[in-house]
């Protein structure tokens, strides 16, 4: 494996002074000492049984097992790493979570006022659409070797998070960062995780392998000068559970359109709180259908309290009834009362509205949810990359319109739906007519009994090799 720094590449003079400055002014700002490791141990996971979560929390120390890499930045990254430890676990292997964000650091809190930065901009890019939504995707879409460079030497800064953990221990990491980290402070074993479709040389880890989700992303990184032993497909990063029952929940959707049931339409809201005005201008469109109960909309607002007051309150001005269910345990209910081979079993108003306490069961619900609906409503984030029948609504960045082409070629995706005339005409389709849901529902079998959503599978049964040789 090439192990030099940026696999090689020349970033230029220039950026590497300017990297160089900023890297300085941070460690200035928020007095990050050199060489003083940030004390770690672990906590049990009240969700997943068996997930260590690395904190300050020095009772449990971090035993071996396999370290997974995520930061809590919208829900793409920990729904990755969702993806990754649900396998692990169901190898009874010893995982842990290390959220960058999870730690309380001088380093956490650097990396913290860059998120809320981040998220602040996607909400005002999906909100106000136009010139400042052109503007955030440029620069989502402009991830050059100079950004690459900027992040490793931010990642040396940062090392203090890892270096105290056990460097025997593989790391899977499911955001760059994460993966520079873990290299800079020496682990033997990391192997990173590349989101969406889109290749940009900031979302590569030198001296770790970095798994893409499908050839051309392969291919276009090798045009990079990234070296082939650095890189390899891995499939789709999807959980296990989802997985599992792929092919077995596809031949369920295709019996529930048979059998012409209500289609159940499955909109989460990303981690950064967008999207809220277009399902709402949606819903208007959709309003007779809605209160005809002729099809269903599950909206999953997250841990977005003000997500969900706004909806309630349009829906209570707009005379549409609704349900909504706030607790882990009003969602086990829900998908044990509505599984996918049946009708609703009680009269359960065609709007329901999800909010959950914490950001783990916010994100996680929308996988448990995932298997009881017939269509996900979703920009194309990393849901883009799941085995369902997909309709895409309005990016947030240029970079995820390369995630519409994958679905596409995959034949389980429709086209993105930029404005809310074009998505209502398709939920129309899917709600009254199914050839378009067949074909979607058989090129899912097809694609899952070729190993296409098996990426983070793959990615767990690499690290026990690398461990074992």
């Amino acid at each position: 494996m090439n192990r030099a720094p940026l696999f090689g590449l020349n970033a230029g003079f220039l950026s590497k002074q300017s990297a160089n400055f900023t890297r300085l002014f941070l460690q200035k700002k928020y007095n990050i000492l050199p060489e003083n490791p940030v004390s770690l141990g672990s906590v049990a996971s009240p969700l997943y049984p068996g997930l260590g979560l690395i904190k300050n929390d020095l009772s449990t120390p971090v035993g071996k097992g396999l370290i997974v890499g995520s930061i809590r930045m919208g829900y793409g990254h920990h729904r990755m790493a969702l993806s990754v430890y649900s396998h692990s676990l169901s190898k009874r292997i010893p995982t842990y979570l290390h959220d960058l964000l999870a730690i309380e650091s001088n380093e956490s809190k650097a990396i913290q006022d860059i998120d809320q930065g981040y998220s602040y901009l996607s909400r005002l890019s999906a909100e106000m659409g136009g010139p400042v939504e052109w503007a955030w995707g440029q620069l989502m879409s402009q991830g050059n070797l100079t950004s690459l460079e900027l992040s490793c030497q931010l990642a040396e800064l940062y090392k203090n998070l890892m270096i105290s953990l056990p460097k025997e221990n593989p790391v899977i990491t499911t955001y760059p960062l994460n993966g520079q980290i873990a290299v800079a402070a020496n682990f033997n074993h990391v192997v990173h995780l590349i989101c969406d479709n889109y290749p940009q040389y900031y979302l590569l880890v030198p001296g770790a392998m970095n798994l893409v989700q499908s050839p051309s992303s392969y291919t276009k990184f090798v045009e990079m000068g990234v070296p082939k032993e650095n890189l390899a497909v891995a499939g789709h990063w999807v959980s296990e559970d989802i997985v599992k029952h792929a092919g077995g929940d596809s031949e369920n959707r295709i019996r529930r359109l048979d059998e012409r049931k209500k289609r159940r339409f499955l909109i989460p809201i990303g981690g950064a709180g967008a999207q809220r005005s277009f399902v709402q201008d949606l819903m208007l469109l959709a309003k007779k259908a809605l209160l005809d109960r002729d099809y269903h909309f599950w909206i999953n607002t997250g841990d977005h309290t003000k997500v969900l007051n706004g909806f309630e309150e349009f829906l209570n001005k707009e005379k549409i009834p609704y349900k909504t269910l706030l607790t882990w345990d009003e969602l086990l209910d829900f998908l044990a009362d509505h599984p996918l081979k049946e009708d609703e079993r009680d009269k359960t108003p065609s709007v329901v509205l999800f909010n959950f306490p914490s950001h783990t069961e916010a994100f996680s619900a929308t996988d448990k949810l995932i298997r009881i609906a017939d269509i996900l409503v979703t920009k194309p984030s990393e849901l883009a990359f799941f085995p369902i029948p997909k309709l895409f609504i309005r990016r947030v960045g240029d970079h995820e319109a390369a995630s519409v082409t994958r679905s596409l070629e995959l034949g389980e995706g429709t086209v993105e739906c930029r404005e809310i005339k074009h998505a209502f005409e398709l939920v129309e389709i899917f709600g009254y007519s199914t050839d378009l849901l067949h074909r979607m529902n058989e090129r899912v079998i097809k694609n899952a009994s070729d190993g296409i959503y098996s990426g983070s599978k793959f990615a767990v049964e690499m690290v026990e090799s690398l461990v074992k040789n």
